[in-house]
C-alpha cells in the first residue's frame, strides 16, 4: 500500500519499483509526510471557495432571521477539511535564526528604527 500511495502521488514518476525497494525506511516516512502535507494543503486550497461561500450564506441567513443580536463571528477557516493543519515542513511564521541575527545587528547599529525592528521580529499570527 505504501508503494501504491507513493506511485499515485506527484512523486510517483521518481519512484520506480527498484528505487522504492532500495530506499531507507526513514526516507519513505519522510516522503509519506511530504505527500500527506501536500494532499492536506491541496484539500484546504480547493475548499477555500466553498468555505467562504458558506460563511456568506450563514451571515445572510442570520440577517434574514430577524434576530436583534449581532451576527456571530464566522471564520471561513472553520469550514476547511483541515482547519488547524500546518505543514510539518514549515517551522514557525516568525523569522529564522539567521534573519534574527541580521535584524539584531541592524538594531544595535541603529540602522533600523525600533518600531520597524519590533514589527519584523513579531510572528505573523501575533500581529494585529
Amino acid at each position: 500500500m505504501i508503494y501504491v500511495r507513493i506511485r499515485t502521488s506527484a512523486l510517483g514518476p521518481d519512484f520506480p519499483r527498484e528505487r522504492f525497494l532500495r530506499t531507507p525506511i526513514g526516507t519513505l516516512r519522510w516522503v509519506l509526510r511530504v505527500i500527506d502535507d501536500r494532499e492536506k494543503g491541496q484539500a484546504n486550497l480547493e475548499a477555500v471557495p466553498v468555505a467562504r461561500l458558506t460563511q456568506i450564506v450563514l451571515q445572510v441567513a442570520h440577517g434574514f432571521s430577524g434576530s436583534k443580536r449581532a451576527a456571530p463571528k464566522i471564520n471561513a477557516k472553520d469550514f476547511l477539511p483541515y482547519p488547524d493543519w500546518r505543514p510539518a515542513s514549515s517551522q514557525a511564521d516568525g523569522p529564522s535564526n539567521p534573519t534574527k541575527f541580521v535584524l539584531a545587528t541592524l538594531g544595535r547599529k541603529r540602522l533600523l528604527p525600533a518600531h520597524v525592528l519590533a514589527a519584523l521580529m513579531t510572528p505573523v499570527e501575533q500581529r494585529p
